[in-house]
């Protein structure tokens, strides 16, 4: 069981949850596998509601294929494929992490002076997958949140 970290903007959260379909701009098979699980976390930049948050962990489901049709709002707008490299998803859980709560007892930030470095591109954490140990406590905190609203 692998887990892995990727940044997405705000308005494609609703897509990738509701239609099981995470995509992105070059293809991420050659770390994202299917069976593998992808903690998204959206990026504060023009985030309104979920910035800087983990809102869910989704398994992967297929392997890696291109589909140019466009489904997230970026790719409707432009009425073109941005993020055409896809895999299936569904969700495990969902709900709204701060990662400023979680900051302390994760371990994969190691250097909590530069958050930022870890938190972008895909996957995120350099590349690397995000322990175990880290994912239970990303699962917690997601669990947590629904249990507050």
């Amino acid at each position: 069981m692998t887990y892995w970290l990727v940044p997405i903007q705000e308005d494609m959260w609703d897509v990738i949850r509701d239609k099981g379909v995470y995509g992105y701009k070059e293809s991420l098979e050659e770390f994202i596998k299917e069976g593998d699980y992808i903690i998204i976390y959206v990026s504060k930049y023009y985030a309104k509601r979920y910035g800087g948050k983990i809102v869910g962990i989704v398994k992967v489901l297929s392997n890696w294929y291109e589909d140019p049709t466009p489904i997230y709002p970026e790719e409707t707008v432009r009425n073109r494929g941005i993020y055409i490299y896809r895999v299936k998803v569904e969700p495990v859980v969902i709900g709204e992490c701060d990662m400023r709560k979680i900051l302390d007892k994760i371990r994969f930030i190691e250097d909590k002076g530069q958050i930022a470095k870890y938190l972008r591109n895909a996957p995120a954490n350099l590349k690397r997958p995000i322990p175990e140990y880290d994912a239970k406590i990303i699962e917690e905190c997601l669990k947590e949140s629904l249990l507050n609203i």
